[in-house]
């Protein structure tokens, strides 16, 4: 609920004119997945949090409330308590979940025996993570830093040790670049607009909908492309590179340069 873009975001209603709040989108189509007995909400203790508590418990929904900055002792505490096998992360601004994909990836990372699986080739907001829960646990033992504390699963996607996979769903291209996260207000009304043609019965939910969308209405995912998206990095250099390319993006090619060129001095 302390999102400083969109304050509020994950219970404002989609679509705005009265329909269901943001998370519980992401709560029922979940319901559907033949593969989870359990969901939880994964908050923090603050004060603002409290009506998402109060809605988590009116809608029957498991709440857990833990550390503001520590997210990853919120996903120890409630693997450790529940002895899972598996645990799945998905994210509460990413309303539009497939179903089928989400149900393929798990049986194909329980399949290969996989310590750690994220779908790629999905648009973003639409991709999840599947980790063993061995897997997860074993970070316990480890002395993270406060930034693989803070994103669950960062240092298990950097380290060799586990064994790691992409599983890729096949989608039509063009909609890999696709923006279909809850950050900004533009995402918002992008985000509305499509549930607004959501339809269960017909099937058109997940890819299937974006995918129809896309192809009558292709200037509805233009209202958010320009908007710059949170990312982990593994070090500075890193980071750099994903600056350069959102400097170009905006044509602030100036500043790009200055930043190319610092790159290649201190690589050498």
């Amino acid at each position: 609920m302390k999102s400083t873009r969109l304050p509020g975001k994950i219970l404002l209603p989609l679509p705005l004119n009265g329909g269901k709040p943001l998370l519980l989108w992401i709560l029922d189509e979940l319901k559907k997945s033949r593969y989870i007995p359990e969901i939880w909400v994964a908050t923090s203790k603050n004060k603002e949090n409290d009506v998402l508590a109060k809605f988590c418990e009116a809608k029957s929904i498991h709440c857990f409330r833990g550390e503001e900055e520590d997210v990853l002792s919120r996903f120890l505490s409630i693997t450790e308590d529940r002895q899972y096998d598996v645990v799945v992360r998905l994210t509460a601004d990413n309303p539009l979940i497939d179903i089928s994909i989400l149900d393929k990836c798990i049986e194909h990372h329980i399949q290969k025996k996989n310590d750690y699986t994220s779908t790629k080739n999905l648009p973003l907001g639409m991709n999840f993570e599947v980790i063993s829960a061995k897997t997860l646990l074993s970070t316990k033992e480890e002395g993270l830093e406060e930034a693989e504390r803070e994103h669950v699963t960062l240092y298990i996607k950097n380290t060799d040790s586990y064994k790691r996979e992409n599983y890729t769903p096949l989608v039509p291209k063009e909609l890999k670049k696709l923006r279909l996260t809850v950050d900004y207000p533009s995402d918002l009304l992008v985000i509305s607009t499509l549930l607004g043609l959501y339809n269960d019965e017909k099937g058109i939910t997940g890819v299937s909908l974006v995918e129809e969308v896309f192809k009558k209405y292709p200037f509805i995912f233009e209202v958010n492309l320009s908007n710059v998206q949170k990312k982990q990095f593994k070090d500075k250099e890193q980071e750099i590179k994903h600056a350069i390319e959102v400097l170009k993006s905006l044509e602030l090619f100036g500043a790009a340069g200055i930043l190319e060129q610092y790159e290649e001095k201190n690589s050498l």
